[in-house]
């Protein structure tokens, strides 16, 4: 659910919906008494500000959100929240905030839009400032159609300013499977205040978890009256809880609340793997299609890659939580007539484009497994569905967004959940390449400089991890591709003259490259130059916010891993070096270690650099260590060797 800033994730991807907007009961709303309708004090102590949040761009006074589910089925959220703006900055960022509906389904009442000045007045948003626009995500899909977004357009914006919105959303009987949310707590901002209420009829179960909070600044209480049980959280003091590049996901780094009315795990992934199920039935038209995608292949295992990648290169998966509000599957029929769907839809044409084959193939639920929880499961983990096919040398994995992979594979770190034949959750881990161990990359090799300032030699790889994915090597030129990229981030200026892939598996690929400088070496006068790439080799594959020199945020990498490099570069009888690669001396910390060195005799230059990284996760201080050592290795005077002929005058290049 995005409830002022479309950028943040804070509530359940199921439960964000909103309505047919009523002009008239949000005006007539909009006065003071709007939040005492709740049994909350009307308004915070707007007083708060600069002083005690000096670092600060904004604060949250007051958050107060509230879900209600009727004996009906019906669902009420209520969402009220006051913000003050300490600099003028976050102005575009919340200033107009969307709320996402479905015309013609719900009901939206905006209680309350005006916005606190600093002297004591007060502005109401005027009528013309209620504007409806399409939401990206899901503009331009016929099924989603009656998808729109309010745009609420705030007056008087300036600093000191507090903008309070309040609404209530009312979602019919019928429409949302479960009432859930995923909250994150720390929020960019703090907050000063932030309660939770989770409404429901007695008998009704709810499962609900809180993570990464002060108990000391918390509290839960349950209570129960007139046929109702009121679940409430308050959070008092909550700090921001800003993202920086390559932060751990908001879920592993910040306060979280989540609940669901849904009865457990199993239920959760049964209803939706039974309607994909349902779903996935093949017609004559996707018969059809199949036939002419396989041709005249007869191998199993290529049948199912060219079923995948024609689907994949020509259906269209509409990606959004708008678009699972329901958890609406059509017919793979339907959808294959259309050409796009939901995440569920893309699984139940895949399911039924293999099942025309004759193979045998399930739809399982994926999940996020950094998100996921089996006791309180949300969709906000939710990753797709994966459909697995039965094959007499194993079950083979298609992602309808991701294609083909294996396990581990590029698309990892996920949950793949079904429900057997007795009624248990059935669990496949996904893992990621590199995860279960460090990722290496290895070039070793010589290359020769002729008199005429022209260069050759030959490179050895080894890459294993997440260095290389064997399901996207299976073409010579894809191959290619791969080495004369490790090549070029080695040296500059070369291209790649031949290459031999000497072991390709699931956990190694080796080759031997080789490779000449494509028009001679840079010339300065009568020197040359040979530049060692950018860098260290890994960045293309394991990148680094290596800009930034104050962090506050742990950093999560793709993963542990390994570079080595050892290359020789020989020089003509009586050539002189006159400018080397800098040795560093070695850096070492708890993350791993950087070296490298760069050793000179009477016709060869031999550079060696060695950087191991034995965690994913560092913490700020971990991480300046790695970021100063890789700054090194990627500054001028660690990559530049120049030589030339000894007759040549000592001058500087």
């Amino acid at each position: 659910m995005n409830n002022l800033d479309p950028k943040d994730s804070c509530t359940s991807r199921l439960i964000l919906t909103a309505a047919t907007l009523m002009f008239s009961t949000a005006l007539a709303c909009n006065s003071p008494a709007a939040g005492a309708s709740m049994g909350q004090k009307a308004t915070p102590d707007l007083s708060i500000g600069a002083a005690q949040f000096p670092d600060d761009d904004a604060v949250i006074l007051r958050w107060a959100q509230h879900w209600t589910l009727q004996r009906d089925g019906t669902v009420h959220r209520r969402d009220h929240r006051w913000l003050k703006l300490l600099s003028r900055r976050p102005i575009r960022r919340v200033g107009d905030p969307r709320i996402d509906f479905v015309h013609g389904q719900d009901k939206l009442v905006v209680h309350t839009a005006r916005t606190h000045l600093p002297n004591g007045e007060i502005l109401r948003v005027p009528d013309y400032s209620f504007n409806i626009a399409a939401p990206n995500d899901v503009a331009g899909w016929p099924e989603y159609a009656n998808w729109q977004q309010q745009i609420v357009s705030f007056s008087g914006i300036e600093t000191n300013a507090v903008i309070e919105l309040d609404y209530e959303v009312v979602t019919p009987a019928g429409v949302l499977p479960w009432v859930e949310a995923d909250l994150r707590l720390n929020e960019d901002y703090p907050t000063v205040e932030r309660v939770v209420t989770v409404t429901l009829p007695e008998g009704t179960a709810l499962h609900h978890q809180v993570d990464r909070t002060d108990t000391a600044r918390s509290d839960f209480g349950k209570s129960a009256a007139n046929g109702v049980v009121t679940y409430r959280w308050t959070f008092k003091d909550l700090a921001g809880g800003r993202a920086e590049p390559q932060s751990l996901p908001w879920q592993q780094r910040c306060g979280r609340l989540r609940f669901t009315t849904a009865p457990s795990a199993t239920a959760w992934v049964s209803t939706m793997s039974d309607r994909v199920e349902q779903a996935g039935q093949p017609d004559d038209t996707i018969k059809t299609f199949c036939k002419s995608a396989v041709e005249d292949e007869v191998d199993a295992t290529q049948r199912v890659r060219k079923i995948a990648k024609k689907l994949h290169d020509s259906f269209n998966v509409v990606d959004s939580p708008k678009s699972l509000r329901s958890l609406t599957c059509r017919s793979a029929a339907e959808v294959f007539r259309a050409n796009y769907g939901n995440p569920l839809e893309s699984a139940a044409l895949y399911l039924a484009a293999l099942r025309s084959l004759g193979m045998e193939a399930v739809a399982d639920v994926a999940v996020d497994a950094t998100v996921w929880d089996e006791q309180v499961p949300t969709s906000s983990a939710l990753a797709g569905m994966g459909v697995v096919v039965d094959l007499p040398e194993g079950p083979m994995y298609i992602h309808p967004q991701h294609g083909v992979f294996e396990n581990p594979g590029h698309w990892g770190r996920h949950w793949l959940l079904g429900v057997d034949a007795s009624g248990a959750l059935r669990k496949t881990y996904v893992q990621g390449r590199g995860e279960a161990e460090p990722s290496e990359l290895q070039i070793t090799g010589k290359i020769t400089v002729d008199a005429k300032g022209q260069a050759s030699g030959e490179l050895r790889l080894r890459l294993t991890g997440l260095f290389f994915d064997p399901l996207r090597l299976e073409t010579g030129k894809a191959q290619k591709k791969l080495v004369s990229g490790l090549a070029g981030r080695l040296v500059t200026g070369f291209e790649v003259t031949g290459h031999s892939i000497t072991t390709l598996s699931n956990r190694v690929l080796r080759a031997t490259v080789n490779i000449a400088s494509k028009d001679g070496l840079k010339r300065y006068g009568t020197r040359h130059l040979l530049r060692f790439g950018d860098g260290p080799i890994f960045l293309a594959d394991v990148p680094m916010p290596l800009a930034q020199s104050r962090r506050q945020t742990d950093v999560r990498l793709a993963g542990r891993f390994r570079e080595v490099v050892d290359v020789t570069v020989e020089l003509p009888d009586g050539w002189k070096v006159w400018v080397v690669p800098a040795s560093l001396t070695p850096a070492e910390g708890s993350w791993g270690s950087v070296a490298q060195t760069v050793k000179v005799t009477e016709k060869t230059v031999r550079l060696r650099r060695n950087v191991a990284v034995t965690t994913e996760t560092l913490g700020p201080g971990d991480f300046d260590g790695l970021r100063r050592a890789v700054n090194k290795l990627r500054a001028n005077q660690s990559l530049m060797l120049v030589f030339g002929e000894t007759s040549q005058t000592d001058e500087t290049p």
